[in-house]
């Protein structure tokens, strides 16, 4: 019995990666500012055919110029999904996102930790496939609490130098507003 229920807490209690044949997943890893989906409400149940035009993905290529560690290129990250908030949210009605779960999932433009971890993982993708991180990598979005009453998302880099990976978890705050940017150890203990 002891087995048994060891088994099923460390089934239960970590956190899993987006699957492989998730389409969600696929279609954020070949993201770029020419198109992609994005999220337009809770659960990403509805999303939006999305793209950016020459002058757009120049501010966000712009962010980076300059960047001479992994520490700074996470910085200019949080940015550069700010920025994107502002821009695919004046396209796609999510600019009226408010930090958290503010609003009920009828309100039109209103994200989750879902559609904000799969626009995230988007625009991170994004950003890597335009050639603009030289200091990190992008993975699949994770969730942690999987089972139990309240899962959470957040997209996910990964400190090529160190191998430390980092959440980079817009949820936490409103469009446009830097997103928080964590060690994933330490957003997945929730501190």
């Amino acid at each position: 019995m002891k087995i048994i229920l060891m088994t099923l807490l460390l089934l239960t209690s970590g956190f899993a990666s987006a699957s492989a044949s998730d389409p969600i997943a696929a279609s954020a890893s070949a993201a770029t500012f020419r198109g992609f989906q994005a999220c337009t409400n809770f659960d990403c149940n509805h999303t939006a055919n999305a793209s950016l035009s020459d002058s757009e993905w120049r501010q966000v290529s712009n962010l980076f110029n300059g960047v001479k560690s992994s520490k700074q290129e996470r910085a200019q990250i949080k940015q550069a999904i700010a920025l994107l908030e502002v821009l695919v949210g004046n396209k796609t009605g999510t600019s009226v996102d408010l930090p958290g779960n503010k609003r009920n999932a009828n309100y039109r433009g209103q994200l989750d930790c879902t559609a904000e971890a799969t626009n995230t993982t988007t625009y991170l993708y994004m950003i890597e496939n335009g050639g603009l991180l030289k200091w990190h990598k992008v993975h699949d979005r994770v969730v942690r609490d999987r089972f139990w009453m309240v899962p959470h998302w957040t997209g996910v880099i990964e400190d090529k130098t160190t191998g430390v990976k980092y959440s980079v978890d817009s949820w936490f705050k409103k469009n446009g507003v830097a997103p928080v940017v964590v060690t994933l150890e330490r957003w997945y203990n929730k501190k």
